[in-house]
């Protein structure tokens, strides 16, 4: 009896141990700059190997802790399982057009960061923002990195992360309310997930789980003025990653890009894209280049061992866009396209292509590819270009098998529209598949 006594105690003791910002000199008023009181929390957090509370309120926070532009620095080494974590009601706010939040610097192991809400107010920027930025190193790698439960808006890439093993994103939101006038007004990526593969680090064993994002959450883009969403969710180079459970909702680009592998280019881990919903429809007014915007991609992706199963693609003009021939190098191969849903537009405004488009080279066929049990439905579009529901090119070894495309209410416009299109693809395997346009 008095040893369960005992292990209460210690458990108690473990859940209810953190430093509190505010008793750090933090007010959460929005008024007060809380920059140094947060960082002296989170200097106290670390030295005494506790977790660190922030209460609810706004944290106001526009004073850089050194002359690299973050906010917020947690780049103790050696940093063990810390917990940063708010309440219902917790921001953490900047209006800094610069630089980031929360920086976290070489090897932190089993950190949790959960329940804040980071925001940025600035309007277009020369220079990319971030909330969380992760610089971990090949020497020094930040191990079992979690942020969950948090809400991110404003930045032109909410979490930016290298040198990372073991990385968990998930339930968390992206939101934008001033689409992309919260970025750059240039072709930088303007994604809120962005994983690099560099000289300094690479991520590795990553998982980006049931987030919802959404490029643009005001009221009429056209008052912006970029006048577009943000560009999409991901662009990752990443050894080992499942995104699964994701939502995603009005992007101007590719909602997720898988870049080819650059470090270690003959790895041999696996992409896992599973059970995402891609909403793809445009928000009505939304330009780029001084012209409607009337295309965007679900996925594009240039990785080899990729699984691409069950998922959903709603209004989408183009599904799922694989060009290895932009990349010489890269032979993209045992790809497996299999269990997802494709639903068009019903609207003649969107400039709809494929739904699975694969364009090898003749140097590096893309090779080793299985398109099975998909579903894609063409109703009430207009056919602005020729094009195929699917398209391959200079491929081998592919299998296309019990696919279902059906199009109904099409007007072609004087251009043709079939089902499957192939050319310079070789041991190529088609059988099965239901085809009906109408």
């Amino acid at each position: 009896m008095r040893i369960t006594f005992v292990i209460i105690l210690l458990v108690v003791r473990t859940i209810c141990s953190a430093v509190n910002v505010k008793s750090c000199g933090a007010k959460g008023d929005g008024i007060q700059d809380d920059s140094q009181y947060l960082n002296i929390a989170i200097a106290k957090a670390l030295a005494q190997s506790e977790d660190l509370y922030i209460p609810s309120g706004t944290y106001k926070c526009d004073q850089f802790n050194s002359k690299y532009n973050k906010i917020l620095r947690m780049d103790q080494p050696g940093v063990k399982k810390i917990r940063i974590y708010g309440e219902t009601g917790t921001k953490i706010t900047t209006s800094q057009p610069l630089g980031c939040i929360l920086y976290i610097y070489d090897k932190n192991i089993d950190v949790i960061i959960e329940n804040i809400f980071f925001e940025n107010t600035h309007g277009i920027t020369q220079n990319q923002t971030n909330a969380i930025q992760l610089l971990g190193t090949n020497q020094n790698a930040i191990q079992d990195f979690t942020i969950q439960n948090c809400r991110f808006e404003g930045f032109s890439t909410a979490i930016s992360a290298q040198g990372v093993k073991g990385f968990i994103v998930q339930n968390n939101v992206f939101a934008s309310p001033k689409g992309h006038d919260n970025a750059q007004d240039n072709s930088q990526p303007a994604v809120y997930i962005w994983l690099a593969d560099n000289a300094n680090g690479q991520c590795f064993n990553v998982k980006i789980l049931n987030n919802e994002a959404n490029g643009y959450t005001g009221n009429d883009i056209t008052k912006t003025t970029t006048k577009r969403p943000m560009d999409g969710l991901i662009i990752a180079i990443a050894y080992g990653i499942q995104i699964k459970g994701n939502t995603t909702r009005n992007f101007s680009e590719e909602h997720m890009v898988l870049q080819p592998k650059i470090t270690f280019v003959n790895s041999k881990d696996s992409a896992l894209i599973t059970e995402n919903q891609f909403y793809e429809s445009i928000p009505s007014g939304a330009m780029k280049k001084s012209a409607p915007l009337d295309a965007n991609y679900g996925l594009r992706v240039e990785c080899n061992n990729l699984i691409i199963l069950n998922n959903n693609f709603f209004d989408y003009t183009l599904g799922i866009l694989m060009r290895p021939f932009e990349f010489p190098n890269l032979n993209q191969h045992t790809i497996i396209i299999s269990g997802n849903k494709f639903y068009s537009p019903n609207s003649k405004r969107y400039h709809v292509r494929e739904a699975i488009k694969i364009q090898g080279n003749s140097e590096h066929m893309a090779s080793d590819i299985v398109i099975s049990n998909n579903i894609m439905t063409f109703a009430g579009i207009q056919i602005k270009s020729n094009r195929s529901a699917i398209s391959l090119y200079d491929c081998k070894n592919v299998l296309l098998e019990n696919n279902n495309i059906t199009g109904t209410n099409i007007d072609y416009n004087g251009y043709s529209f079939s089902g499957i299109l192939t050319k310079d693809c070789i041991n190529l395997v088609n059988q099965n598949n239901k085809i009906k346009l109408e």
